[in-house]
């Protein structure tokens, strides 16, 4: 099905491209990763190394009649390695990484239907709400039904379903497609400041039933610190409230150039039967692997890598996040990341210390070799603390991520 809505598209493009403004482009990116001690062993020498390339092609043109269409195909592989679970697992519909082409994006834009201001959009397309705690399709393409109207007062409305997991057309099953229902809006206020409301349903074969209503705010003070406000209520058979709340300041040093410090603080609440945050569409990974806060462990309001382990004792996944970042010249960009993760929701009656999960301090470096063609390399050093430790062990534990790439795209 999905390769015949992507030949019908290419159709169109091609039928109307002389009436059509096309729009063509490319992403290339190679580079290497390497864990050292994942086991969180004192002795261990285990590393975790590979290389990987992505590639993507993109069309998009501007047909008649307000209709625009787009395609982006992807391919992703790794060498040096022999991938495993880590790069698969069931929620993070990572596939295709042996360099097999996949469809991103497929779908008609119809904008302005009518004579009404409702944008609609059909087929795999981009889909992220926010900062993507609840909704990020993670650069891999959500197959989506989506409309969006534009109200009065700065007001934006949208709704969206997402399917997952088609079931096979030749037999029988009592099992239901994976789907998420949303529907919600944003008001603008003066261009600075942003509120957004959204409520969330999914449904599954699962019998327990789990929704979200987020609110938001995001936006700038003033000229140079902005900021960002979420508060999130589990409902269904799942409880608590989450939030995340952070601001960035820039400035320009003599020295430095140009410097931003950034905070965040995010909870996902964790509750006595293990029913809390956990939303299934929200951002996970990049593609290869765990992405979020930190490099290393890259956590999300809900799990990291890893996981926490005894769930029935430790509730609840809490960050901290302090940064810095340098422009010391116009192609170079300096950024050190420091976070505290630990979980606080413990049903035991534990003391502080003993809901630690672990530190990092991340460190990056960016250089723009020309407008379209980037040099990354990255450092995370992580420490685990008193629930990731082997039992008894008191000495100090490193583990560490060291990572390269370069990335060019037209």
């Amino acid at each position: 099905m999905k390769k015949f809505f992507l030949i019908l598209l290419l159709l169109l493009a091609t039928r109307y491209s002389l009436l059509a403004t096309i729009r063509i482009g490319a992403e290339v990116e190679t580079g290497g990763i390497s864990f050292v001690n994942p086991n969180y062993s004192k002795t261990s020498s285990l590393k975790n190394s590979y290389n990987y390339q992505k590639s993507r092609l993109y069309l998009e043109g501007d047909l008649k009649k307000n209709v625009t269409v787009g395609v982006k195909l992807l391919s992703r592989g790794i060498f040096g390695k022999d991938f495993g679970k880590e790069y698969t697992t069931a929620r993070s519909s990572i596939t295709f990484i042996n360099y097999t082409p996949q469809i991103e994006n497929a779908f008609l834009e119809f904008s302005e239907i009518g004579t009404f201001p409702v944008d609609f959009i059909v087929g795999r397309q981009p889909l992220k709400i926010g900062q993507g705690v609840l909704v990020d399709d993670d650069g891999l393409g959500f197959d989506a039904l989506r409309a969006r109207a534009y109200l009065p007062f700065d007001i934006d409305a949208d709704a969206f379903l997402i399917k997952r997991n088609e079931l096979s057309g030749d037999q029988f099953t009592k099992d239901k497609d994976e789907s998420l229902t949303a529907i919600g809006g944003n008001w603008t206020y003066q261009n600075d400041y942003n509120f957004r409301v959204y409520y969330f349903v999914e449904d599954s074969s699962s019998p327990l039933k789990k929704n979200f209503i987020s609110v938001r705010a995001d936006g700038r003070f003033k000229e140079g610190v902005d900021y960002r406000v979420e508060i999130i209520k589990s409902g269904g058979d799942y409880s608590g409230i989450s939030y995340l709340a952070g601001a960035t300041a820039y400035t320009k040093l003599r020295r430095l150039g140009k410097t931003s410090v950034n905070f965040e603080y995010a909870v996902g609440t964790g509750k006595d039967n293990g029913l809390g945050f956990a939303p299934t569409y929200g951002h996970k990974t990049d593609g290869f692997e765990r992405s979020g806060y930190g490099e290393y462990f890259g956590a999300s309001m809900s799990d990291f890598y890893g996981g926490i382990p005894r769930k029935e004792v430790y509730q609840g996944v809490h960050t901290t996040l302090l940064g810095i970042g340098f422009e010391p010249h116009k192609n170079l960009n300096l950024n050190f990341d420091y976070y505290i993760l630990f979980s606080i929701d413990s049903p035991s009656g534990m003391v502080f210390t003993d809901r630690l999960v672990g530190e990092e301090l991340d460190m990056s470096l960016k250089y723009k070799y020309t407008e379209n063609c980037f040099f990354r390399l990255v450092y995370g050093r992580f420490s685990p603390l008193k629930i990731l430790k082997p039992e008894g062990e008191v000495a100090k534990i490193i583990s560490n991520k060291l990572g390269w790439s370069v990335s060019a795209k037209f």
